[in-house]
């Protein structure tokens, strides 16, 4: 198979069923990757209807032209790499899409992603070399460019988690007018969607992409491993890529491949906030310096306390500057 499509499932029956036809409807387009994708959906043990529901639409396409369809149901609820990683274990195909339950794909770009990381020449004689830096030479997980329901370019990706990207990020010096946009910050805000002004096609090269919309190489996979499952969720899409480009593989974006993503309106969540941080607290212990940890932490307490103000005396949200509030008593302290 030249293409697997993996979707994480946990109690959201509408999305996850939206995303799979979006799936269906784009692969009808193309008939040559339809006969060559598989679509793996991973059921984190939903206690709402979404297993039923997944079945009542697998059992209504029509076998004879679709791609294998198979359900993967979960006994418990072990987090978002554990159930990827399950799902890629299903698949032997030579790309593998991770995908997110809350996202839609936009006419031709599975295609576009499948062609692009196919087409893009590699060169395993320079990709090792430091002076190749910013050459794409081994291209190995490529993101789609997401949008907004409104379509509007949303953020993606960023800087590798370095003491200055994140004080960039949390402090808000990458929101300093003029200045901002030459701090490195471990992610991209809406002021920093550069990937969009590029031309058509191209691939813009990140230290990482999201585990929203990414497409790997199964090599990748074999080279370095799956993704940490000592994450549950949040993070585990950057210590992958950091892992990845440790092996010299190229990480970048498809600005012509478009998948709308639902999930900003979600962001603002306690879950989000706080699987952020404890993803970075991991990271940090796992990959960086002991002496760096102390001081990772305190950005992340000062940025905490910068927000819990923002959001309690400008934008009046008491609930959001609670979530900071745990954060600090109960994740940072």
């Amino acid at each position: 198979m030249k293409l697997a499509i993996i979707i994480v499932s946990y109690n959201t029956a509408e999305l996850t069923c939206s995303a799979i036809q979006s799936c269906l409807d784009d692969l009808r387009n193309h008939a040559a990757l339809l006969n060559e994708t598989e679509i793996v959906v991973v059921d984190n043990a939903s206690t709402d209807n979404s297993q039923e529901k997944i079945q009542q639409l697998f059992s209504a396409y029509i076998v004879g032209t679709s791609p294998r369809l198979k359900l993967v149901v979960r006994p418990t609820n072990d987090g978002f790499a554990v159930a990827n990683n399950a799902g890629i274990r299903e698949t032997s195909a030579a790309n593998i899409l991770l995908l997110n339950s809350d996202t839609l794909i936009e006419t031709g770009a599975l295609r576009t992603l499948v062609d692009t990381m196919e087409s893009t020449p590699r060169n395993e004689a320079t990709a090792v070399f430091g002076r190749s830096q910013g050459t794409l030479d081994r291209l190995g997980i490529l993101s789609a460019a997401l949008q907004n329901v409104d379509g509007t370019p949303q953020a993606q990706g960023g800087s590798f988690p370095t003491l200055l990207s994140l004080a960039a990020h949390w402090l808000f010096l990458d929101d300093i007018p003029l200045i901002g946009k030459f701090f490195p910050a471990t992610q991209h805000t809406g002021k920093n969607l550069r990937q969009y002004s590029q031309a058509d096609g191209d691939v813009v090269q990140l230290d990482w992409v999201g585990g929203t919309a990414m497409l790997v190489r199964r090599e990748v996979f074999e080279e370095v491993g799956m993704l940490d499952e000592s994450i549950f969720m949040y993070g585990e899409d950057i210590e992958f890529c950091m892992r990845a480009k440790d092996h010299h593989w190229d990480i970048g974006v498809c600005p012509s491949a478009k998948i709308t993503h639902y999930g900003s309106a979600s962001s603002h969540s306690s879950r989000a906030i706080l699987g952020e941080i404890h993803g970075y607290l991991f990271i940090w212990g796992k990959h960086k310096p002991v002496w760096q940890y102390s001081h990772a932490k305190r950005i992340l307490r000062l940025g905490c306390w910068l927000r819990y103000q923002f959001y309690k005396m400008v934008k009046m949200d008491p609930k959001t500057a609670a979530v900071y509030t745990q954060a600090l008593q109960d994740v940072l302290r």
